[in-house]
């Protein structure tokens, strides 16, 4: 029993007979009730089957140490009898009971009679009792047991050892044993002294030390007096009074989140490095080095130190005296108190915690030296000159986080009632600790203010700091403290780019807030971010972008400098300007020699990139010049902003350049932002909006005599009235137009008109009137040296000849219109020609260039933003695709089609989508989808007022639908086209 399980015959290998046999042997001659040996085999719960089990267990116990011996026979080992079972065993037979027998005799003897019986009972065990058996709670407790009567033993034998002066012995016997319980003090006292006795004196050392630290790794717990009095004796002086010094501050009761910095700041702690926390005031680094300290505690058994550098006490003084040394120990001079602290930290395991650190300098001779030792510095501005430190950003506190520690404080119950106003109380905290909990610390202080009420004065930013206080605990003291702390020219920097409303900004605004170069900026942004007062991440586009924090921003309490901000707005309108010019051309435009070349280039590379990252810092400068009385800057950016974003999603800055003209009653200039703005709405697609814009222009320019601006608000409104159906409108409209654009000498007016003309009388089914306004047009454009509109008039032209059969005249021309829309650098027009000659090689059977081409204009499009253009690109590839027999792709580019005009509420576009999906679904087969699609085209042509293409329809719907009933409505389209259905 006294080691592994044994006996003179081969017992059983299983576990339950050998489980079985270690509780009988455990009351040997005794009957164990059988329910006894069910609850020890299974403690958490016996099977159905454990009777049967146990009976098993018992068989096979039988077997193997009374072989061959009858159940019932008196020399049977294991017997039967009252619901239980008994061991037999005579007396000398089991080695506790000799173990018992020596220990007694010992008691009774004296001198080396004693020593001798003591070791020779210890000498019976060989290992820990019933080693190789899974105990239960009986066998357990009967284990503990002997071990208990061994360890007995052992103490008194190594006692007359000691006496005896028999180090040696005392030596080797317990190494081994204090190997296996490293943290028995007894022990370990014992074998230091029998070290030092021989003459190992380090030796002894090191068990003591390995004692302690064991006990303080598995227990938390210091040595006793005892060991610390043995500690005294070998290295004659004491282990620090008390033993080991933990000057930690308590841990935050409430700590929250921050998972992902404490695992990081635990593995560096592995290592000597130190650990440097760097954050924004009030970002809670003291908390998290706290946390971290704590956590990590037990592997530096000598101790933990912490000091703030901001208090004025010798910091180096403080942790020689925490380490047990005298006054009069301490050197007088600052270098012998470094000497001295270097030396004492070099053999130790000493965690060391540095608050409130400004620079390298103050930190360094304050490391412990030894490679078991570990330092975590907290610091506002990141040391970098702290070789070898492992850094690691205390940012903001996520959402999630926040929620969590205000629920802490507050109690999730009064959170969950008012969610949404926990959402704006957070808003406000800006993910900053400190924040955060001083929010919590008022809420539960006034348990009758609601957290939306608590929200609302949050909100009002003049009051935002002072609610944020409960207390000593202010947001406002410790912003203020980290603002003093800065240069005064950081801290007029960060005055000026205290931009009310923005919440980031580029580089080069910053530039022209500063009044500096960029690249004199930029130096100064990046130590504002390395002392944690401004924030800088990179937008999509890889450039960085800066915030200032919003309660940093209310803790300055001043307002930009006014010509600072003129400055800033002023480079924002020529940014905007410039982005402009390049979404309208292929190549980068010319630089501006009002904004710094590296930004210009950037902008022209990306404009929609520019103008998605920057647009709500252009809405916000729009209002902004607006409010201070700079009206030329604010149409400027007006302007700017409208054609970047379009009216419909710019919202009210988008309309404040017409609403200045508007003020100041100039007619003139109201025309014309009104026309612009109706341009925008047609390029989106929103042609009721745009209708209503031309209409306004239109009364505007006669109301001022201005003949040519009433001429292109009136093709504007054709335009519009084309695509909607109110056909005679449009040809009135055209008519009109050319009259006083004739009167006026107006060439380049006249030759957009012939071709919007061009363009209508096709579509009614003239195609001689068609030809006649083409050529025109063509013709007023080289007259004026307009390449653009000859550009535009070919274009449309060419799309006229193609629907016409006449491809090569088509070809011609579109090569020209591609040629020079390309030269004149018009990415929108490009796209246009390239869709028509998308729509040109479907129509030749070249399938691979017509993709090509479609392709092109489709990301065009899409990268100017014009979406009610893309639209038509994706009838086009769709028609194209199926042309092809694509079936499965020109379907998903028809359904894109359909559903942005139906979204627009673009119907003509409407009827050219499903013209092409009727056509589809005939190519597939599919006669009744194909019907129901061509008929409701031909339907909407015919509301439309365009009879060639509700006569196309029409011969596609006859080839799916033999009914009949659409030969009269094709004969009637067929008179529409040779007789004219609208005026003359």
């Amino acid at each position: 029993m006294l080691g592994p399980l044994a006996a003179s015959v081969p017992l059983p290998s299983a576990a339950q007979p050998r489980r079985v046999l270690a509780v009988l042997l455990a009351r040997p001659n005794e009957f164990v009730h059988r329910d006894t040996l069910v609850d020890e085999l299974w403690p958490q719960g016996p099977p159905s089957s454990a009777a049967a089990v146990v009976q098993m267990a018992v068989s096979k116990l039988r077997k193997a140490l009374s072989p061959g011996v009858p159940v019932d026979d008196v020399r049977q080992r294991v017997r039967s009898g009252r619901s239980g079972y008994r061991l037999m065993v005579s007396d000398g037979e089991l080695d506790v009971a000799v173990f018992s027998e020596l220990t007694a005799a010992a008691a009774k003897a004296t001198g080396a009679e004693r020593r001798a019986l003591l070791d020779q009972a210890l000498g019976l065990w060989r290992g820990r009792a019933f080693a190789d058996v899974p105990v239960g709670p009986l066998v357990e407790a009967h284990r503990l047991w002997l071990e208990d009567q061994r360890s007995s033993v052992l103490g008194k034998l190594v006692e007359l050892e000691l006496a005896a002066g028999d180090h040696k012995a005392v030596a080797d016997r317990l190494g081994p044993e204090l190997a296996v319980r490293p943290g028995d003090e007894r022990l370990a006292g014992w074998l230091a002294e029998a070290l030092h006795r021989l003459g190992r004196r380090d030796a002894a050392m090191a068990v003591l030390d390995r004692c302690r630290r064991a006990l303080w790794e598995h227990t938390g717990v210091s040595p006793g007096e005892e060991l610390l009095a043995a500690h005294r004796r070998i290295a004659g002086t004491g282990w620090s009074a008390g033993g080991a010094p933990c000057r930690l501050p308590p841990a935050t009761p409430d700590f929250t989140g921050r998972a992902g910095e404490l695992a990081e700041v635990g593995r560096a702690l592995r290592g000597p490095a130190p650990v440097v926390l760097h954050g924004a005031a009030g970002s809670g680094k003291s908390a998290l080095a706290v946390q971290a300290a704590w956590r990590v505690r037990k592997r530096f058994p000598d101790g933990q130190l912490v000091a703030d550098l901001r208090d004025t006490g010798d910091v180096l003084a403080g942790f020689l005296r925490a380490l047990g040394l005298a006054e009069e120990e301490i050197p007088a001079d600052r270098a012998g108190r470094i000497s001295l602290w270097q030396s004492r930290t070099a053999d130790r395991r000493l965690l060391v915690v540095l608050e409130n650190c400004r620079s390298e300098a103050e930190v360094r001779p304050l490391l412990p030296t030894g490679p078991g030792c570990a330092a975590i510095v907290t610091t506002r501005r990141r040391p970098a000159g702290l070789v070898g430190a492992r850094f690691v950003e205390v940012g903001a506190l996520s959402d999630a986080e926040s929620r969590d520690l205000l629920g802490a404080i507050t109690g999730e119950a009064r959170l969950s009632a008012e969610p949404d106003a926990v959402r704006r109380v957070l808003a406000c905290c800006d993910g900053l600790a400190l924040a955060v909990r001083a929010a919590g610390m008022k809420l539960l202080q006034r348990p009758r203010l609601s957290v939306a009420e608590f929200a609302a004065r949050l909100e009002n930013e003049r009051l935002r700091l002072d609610e944020l206080a409960a207390g000593d605990l202010g947001v406002r003291p410790v912003l203020a403290g980290a603002l003093a702390e800065l240069s005064p020219r950081q801290r007029k920097s960060l005055r000026l780019l205290g931009f009310p409303g923005a919440t980031e900004f580029a580089g080069w605004f910053a530039a022209a807030m500063l009044g500096r170069s960029e690249g004199e900026a930029a130096e100064l942004l990046d130590e504002l971010v390395d002392d944690h007062v401004l924030h800088a991440e990179p937008d999509r586009m890889g450039v960085v972008r800066y915030r200032l924090p919003a309660l940093i921003r209310l803790a300055l309490r001043e307002p930009p400098d006014p010509e600072a901000l003129r400055r800033a707005l002023t480079a924002m309108a020529a940014l905007a300007e410039h982005a402009l010019a390049a979404l309208g051309a292929e190549y980068p435009p010319s630089r501006r020699a009002d904004v710094p070349a590296a930004v210009s280039d950037r902008v022209a590379a990306d404009p929609i990139g520019w103008r998605d990252t920057e647009r709500a810092n252009l809405a916000l400068a729009v209002r902004t010049a607006k409010n201070r009385g700079w009206t030329e800057l604010a149409m400027r950016l007006a302007d700017a902003y409208s054609d970047l974003v379009g009216p419909a999603k710019g919202g009210s800055p988008a309309w404040l350049g017409f609403g200045i003209v508007r003020d100041r009653v100039d007619l003139p200039a109201e025309a014309g932002k009104l026309l612009k703005l109706g341009h925008a709405h047609a390029d989106a697609g929103d042609l009721a909006r745009a209708r209503t814009c031309f209409s306004l222009a239109e009364t505007r320019f006669r109301s001022v005599g201005d003949h040519p601006g009433t001429g292109s608000a009136l093709i504007a409104l054709a335009d519009v009235d084309a695509d909607t159906g109110r056909t005679g409108a449009a040809v009135h409209a055209l008519r009109e137009a050319l009259d006083l654009l004739r009167d006026c000498g107006d060439l380049a007016g006249q030759a957009m008109a012939s071709a919007q003309f061009g363009s209508l009388w096709d579509d009614l089914g003239d195609f001689r009137r068609a030809q006649e306004c083409f050529d025109a047009s063509l013709l007023l454009s080289l007259h004026c040296e307009d390449g653009r509109q000859h550009d535009r008039s070919a274009k449309r032209y060419a799309d006229v000849l193609r629907r016409n059969g006449r491809m090569d005249e088509a070809g011609e021309l579109l090569t020209s219109a591609l040629i020079g829309t390309r030269s004149s650098r018009e990415r929108h027009w490009e796209a246009h020609v390239l869709r028509s000659f998308g729509d040109l090689h479907a129509k030749t059977g070249h399938a691979g260039e017509s993709e090509r081409c479609l392709a092109r204009s489709l990301e065009l499009f899409e990268y100017v933003g014009h979406r009610h253009a893309a639209a038509y690109t994706h009838r086009s590839f769709g028609e194209s695709l199926r042309l092809a027999g694509e079936h499965g792709r020109a379907a998903e580019h028809l359904n894109l089609a359909m559903s942005t005009f139906r979204e627009l509420g673009d119907r003509r576009g409407g009827g050219y989508a499903l013209l092409s999906f009727g056509r589809l679904r005939a190519d597939e087969g599919i006669a009744t989808e194909a019907a129901d699609g061509l008929r409701t085209a031909a339907g909407l042509f015919r509301e439309l007022g365009f009879p060639v293409w509700e006569l196309r329809a029409l011969k596609d719907l006859s080839a799916v639908d033999q009914s009949g009933r659409q030969r009269d409505r094709a004969r009637e389209a067929l008179t529409k086209i040779r007789f004219g259905a609208t005026p003359a």
